[in-house]
């Protein structure tokens, strides 16, 4: 039909050009927005073009969708499917990202605004502490302060988790019709500097750190850190534990890891010995380590006793998780390969275990003296 201008109620026609065409089977009726009918007629060439170029999409659908509408469906429809881990992620993330976009219309949400908002989580400073801690009022605050108040930095990996969930999002609105473009797939992602290990226990603390946890978590928490660092295995995966999965004639004891896979994890004698006593005294519930009430060790609750016991023997940073990377450091300096390292810690990429590789120049002289054959005279 091409270009045309419709009737008024009246019986008058509009000032503005219309334009109606098919393409594909799929015809188009939409309004040029204009009264001058050369411009009406570039404007139909251009919408024309984008078409066959598969490019055209109705602008006015990202104008009636918000922001909090697309987050809105996305946690009611898509968050409930993936992991309960994420779904935290995703509420955490979702804090942040309201306090930016709220109010925006899906069309105002562009690479350029995405990319203002990565700039400003980056340059956006933690309110919880200051000069003068707010949290436990030490004036002026303690290294423990300093320590939490950079912990509390936003860094690359959570400004990466947050604009990967934006992103999540935008999709999910593309298979909804509410919009056509993902303006996030322009942006890149931040170096989140994974070559970072970890710290590693210091042997002179291991000690004092072990006495201070025998009275910790009923007892408990002294096994727990045993067993990480004789294992490597995560802390929920260490929480998870049940008698079931110990097999004391394999010496072996399965642990269910990251994405619902299980991996069986070899005991050495320290982690045989340890579990062969503690087998005697059985909880109903079947899981290793539990409670005064016999339920399972709430994760929180055992970091917050394993804070407790570090802050004592001055190492202020030191985390649970630090245990899983002292393993990997101790299996480097040990002169062990990263094959060996990584199907010890349950690496699914080489690429993760690599990173214990600088832990281990010393032991690289064995390897280089392999190589030489025979003596050899330089200079005479």
């Amino acid at each position: 039909m091409g270009l045309y201008r419709r009737k008024n109620k009246n019986g008058s026609l509009s000032p503005v050009w219309w334009m109606c065409f098919t393409a594909d089977g799929q015809s188009y009726n939409r309004s040029t927005q204009t009264t001058d009918y050369k411009r009406a007629q570039a404007v139909e060439a251009k919408v024309r073009v984008l078409v066959h170029e598969e490019k055209w999409f109705d602008v006015n659908e990202t104008k009636k969708h918000t922001f909090d509408e697309m987050m809105d469906r996305f946690m009611r429809e898509h968050a409930p499917t993936v992991a309960e881990k994420t779904q935290k992620s995703y509420k955490n993330s979702l804090v942040h990202l309201r306090e930016f976009f709220s109010g925006s219309t899906l069309h105002k949400i562009d690479s350029d605004l995405v990319m203002q908002y990565v700039v400003h989580r980056r340059e956006q400073t933690c309110e919880l502490h200051s000069e003068t801690c707010l949290k436990c009022k030490h004036k002026p605050e303690t290294e423990e302060c300093k320590a939490l108040r950079e912990k509390r930095k936003c860094r690359p990996a959570t400004r990466n988790r947050e604009l990967a969930m934006l992103s999540k999002a935008v999709n999910q609105a593309r298979l909804w019709k509410w919009t056509k473009e993902n303006p996030c797939e322009l942006v890149k992602r931040e170096n989140e500097g994974n070559d970072h290990v970890g710290q590693c226990l210091p042997d002179d603390k291991e000690e004092e750190l072990l006495d201070i946890c025998r009275s910790l978590c009923n007892g408990q928490l002294i096994e727990m850190v045993i067993v990480a660092m004789n294992t490597g295995v995560r802390e929920n995966e260490m929480l998870g534990m049940k008698w079931d999965n110990v097999d004391f004639r394999a010496r072996t004891v399965t642990v269910i890891q990251k994405g619902n896979k299980e991996k069986v994890c070899p005991m050495n004698d320290t982690v045989y010995n340890l579990l062969l006593t503690k087998s005697k005294v059985r909880s109903m519930s079947g899981y290793v380590f539990v409670t005064g009430n016999g339920t399972p060790y709430i994760a929180r609750n055992m970091y917050r006793e394993f804070k407790k016991a570090c802050i004592r023997v001055g190492l202020l940073t030191f985390r649970f998780h630090d245990l899983r990377h002292t393993v990997g450091t101790r299996l480097a300096r040990a002169g062990h390969d990263i094959y060996a390292i990584a199907s010890v810690l349950g690496h699914s990429q080489l690429a993760t275990a690599k990173r214990y590789a600088k832990h281990n120049v010393q032991s690289l002289q064995n390897v280089v003296k392999s190589l030489v054959k025979k003596e050899t005279v330089v200079n005479g």
